[in-house]
């Protein structure tokens, strides 16, 4: 017997097949009744249909693609459970009841993360997945035979209508969430990066150009305006770089290559080397580009 079923059995014996037929039955009659209850129920058939389809696979990747949409499907039930059913059958019928809910949930799921470790085509995984599954059919045994419909009996009807809404609501939010997650890193090692098209990478970053310093966030090139910046030109624009040395006198250009550049460039000193000979002039002949000293 597995730890799971070990934890399940605490509470009740482990079911038969007849049992937990009957107690399927009822609860589905029952849910005609209760439309808080009918999605519960028919998630917890859907569960158990995923499981045969990982349980019969043939094949490695298909029953990889069964676990993990087992394990997708069974995370949101169990999320919108714990956030909107155990809570009040915590309330309305039984304190030790939910603690055993919440264990048992939390187990399975420790238990599904360890066989996403084994090899999908051992013996240990397909015992592995076994064990799962009479841990959920004794779980959901639990909930259909004596939790969920002591809580239809004990629930005022505006409680039901509440958690019948949340509980869609975290079922959708967790579902959501698992159909958007983008390829992880490593299914895009094994399925070679270099394959994959750009349209099939998430779109994370963008073309920027220089702004200025007013705190304002940038945009991609060609959006911006002179007229947003009050700008005449420049990069802040998206406009060439204005020419350093037009409109300014000669002692401006003088002063600012002495002052910003120190060795040429944009300013009016000569360039002869790494800032060595500046407007001194060079002996006959000399290297126009040398770092030797001139007259």
């Amino acid at each position: 017997m597995s730890f799971l079923d070990k934890i399940a059995a605490t509470l009740a014996p482990a079911a038969s097949d007849e049992a937990r037929d009957e107690a399927r039955r009822n609860v589905q009659s029952l849910a005609s009744a209760e439309r808080w209850l009918a999605p519960i129920v028919d998630q917890h058939k859907q569960i158990e249909s995923l499981v045969l389809e990982a349980i019969n696979a043939n094949t490695s990747d298909a029953r990889i693609t069964g676990m993990r949409e087992l394990a997708a499907v069974l995370t949101a039930h169990s999320m919108a459970e714990e956030a909107a059913i155990y809570p009040d059958i915590s309330e309305y019928d039984s304190k030790s009841h939910a603690a055993v809910a919440y264990e048992e949930h939390a187990m399975t799921k420790v238990q599904l993360a360890k066989l996403e470790k084994i090899e999908p085509m051992s013996e240990e995984w397909h015992e592995k997945l076994r064990h799962i599954e009479s841990a959920l059919q004794q779980h959901m045994y639990q909930e259909e035979k004596s939790w969920l419909p002591a809580l239809a009996a004990n629930l005022p009807a505006a409680e039901k209508d509440r958690i019948g809404a949340r509980f869609a609501e975290e079922y959708s939010r967790y579902r959501s969430c698992a159909e958007r997650s983008p390829p992880s890193a490593h299914a895009i090692s094994t399925s070679g990066a270099a394959g994959m098209h750009k349209a099939d990478l998430p779109e994370t970053t963008h073309q920027t150009q220089a702004m200025p310093h007013d705190g304002n966030p940038g945009a991609p090139d060609g959006v911006n305006t002179q007229a947003q910046f009050n700008a005449t030109d420049g990069s802040d624009a998206g406009a060439p770089y204005p020419n350093a040395h037009t409109g300014k006198s000669d002692a401006e250009r003088e002063d600012m290559g002495n002052t910003v550049m120190g060795h040429g460039g944009q300013s009016s000193i000569g360039y002869h080397g790494s800032g060595r000979l500046g407007d001194k002039k060079l002996k006959p002949g000399g290297n126009l580009n040398s770092g030797a000293s001139g007259d």
